[in-house]
């Protein structure tokens, strides 16, 4: 009997630790996909970053252009201005 009972503490501790052990096993798989989830997600936020960075970019090219654009209108305006000072087609207005 004494043998008996060993035996079925053996087993009644195996059991356990199986059970334990299952549980564990739940949990690192859950925390792999965690893990892999996150990894995803960083992947997916370095491309969006990038992305970004680029548009950035070329929206940083497109302003100086457009500046570019915006003073050379500027001096045709100017001009413009100055040629209404000095009369029609560029010449002087009489004195009256």
């Amino acid at each position: 009997m004494n043998i008996e009972r060993k035996m079925d503490f053996i087993v009644e501790n195996l059991a356990a630790l199986t059970v334990s052990q299952q549980k564990t096993d739940r949990q690192m798989r859950g925390l792999q996909t965690l893990v892999k989830t996150g990894m995803r997600m960083l992947i997916d936020l370095q491309r969006s970053q990038k992305r970004t960075d680029e548009r950035m970019a070329e929206l940083a090219e497109s302003q100086k252009e457009l500046a570019a654009q915006q003073k050379r209108t500027d001096e045709k305006f100017e001009r413009w201005l100055n040629s209404l000072n000095q009369g029609t087609n560029g010449h002087k207005k009489k004195p009256n």
